[in-house]
């Protein structure tokens, strides 16, 4: 099946990033190496999502948390949930793709699975570090330091991972399942993307979006949208049906509720997690 894809067009400044991709593609790690190259917020739909106790939300509420994020200027989704895809893509100037084969996304995520048991069993002062010990042995690829795990169950101590089978079927049929839903999202709505089936392209990418070379600044007069970054990739004209809600949206708040709807207090906080300073030669091995 053919992806839609594009090369990044040039003309206002990149706010809204969506990343997409199946389990074990590398997506959070991407999206972490991403926000410190364009200074962009990063929100996992993990962290929305899961609460304490593997517990999600109901479905008027995720829908309010998946409006209060679309809301804001400015951010990085990483995650997919096939249902609240095509509000993200909407609102975004970006979506990238990360589509590796279907047996490296289940190998990953087979040896993430373990580093996470591993680093759970291991004493507080000691997770991260080498089996070696750090005895000047060239550090394996696993001992990368802290991984991802969604803020809910972090903060309550809950298992890292709640089934490692269903990963794995969610990679290994990501392609046939969810991958035609992502297409048919990304075909009505137009937003440029741009997809990576390796590693090395996903790096390329990520030089593309923060090197300063085909990322030329605002030339003098030119009104920046909010929340840009100076030197940050510039797009194409903002779409019409877009043009209207920027000024709305030019400052971070809450969804409006509905009635009976969730609470107007929900507060959507960026990533904070051990993992958001990942290793950067991670996406230049492969």
């Amino acid at each position: 099946m053919a992806s839609p894809s594009c090369d990044a067009p040039h003309g206002r400044p990149l706010r809204r990033v969506v990343v997409l991709g199946s389990p074990g593609s590398g997506k959070t790690a991407f999206c972490h190496l991403l926000a410190v190259t364009t200074a962009l917020p990063l929100y996992h739909l993990d962290d929305l999502y899961w609460s304490p106790g593997w517990s999600r939300p109901g479905e008027e509420e995720w829908a309010h948390r998946v409006r209060a994020l679309c809301d804001l200027p400015r951010w990085i989704a990483d995650g997919n949930y096939a249902d609240s895809t095509e509000p993200r893509v909407r609102a975004a100037d970006l979506v990238v793709l990360l589509d590796r084969h279907p047996l490296l996304c289940a190998v990953a995520l087979v040896r993430r699975s373990l580093r996470l048991r591993r680093s759970a069993r291991a004493p507080e002062g000691v997770r991260g570090t080498p089996p070696d010990g750090g005895r000047g042995r060239r550090r394996p690829r696993e001992a990368r330091g802290p991984e991802y795990v969604p803020r809910g169950l972090r903060e309550s101590g809950d298992p890292p991972v709640l089934s490692v089978t269903a990963l794995l079927r969610k990679a290994l049929f990501f392609r046939r399942r969810d991958l035609v839903v992502i297409h048919g999202v990304l075909g009505r709505t137009g937003t440029p993307v741009r997809r990576c089936r390796t590693r090395r392209q996903a790096a390329a990418l990520l030089a593309d979006l923060g090197g300063p070379g085909p990322c030329p600044s605002a030339a003098p007069g030119e009104t920046r949208g909010a929340g840009s970054v100076d030197g940050g990739l510039l797009l194409g004209p903002e779409p019409r049906d877009r043009q209207q809600a920027t000024p709305q949206s030019a400052r971070p708040q809450p969804a409006a509720p509905q009635r009976g709807g969730p609470s107007p207090t929900l507060t959507i906080s960026p990533c904070t997690c051990p993992a958001s300073a990942p290793a950067t030669s991670l996406w230049r091995s492969t």
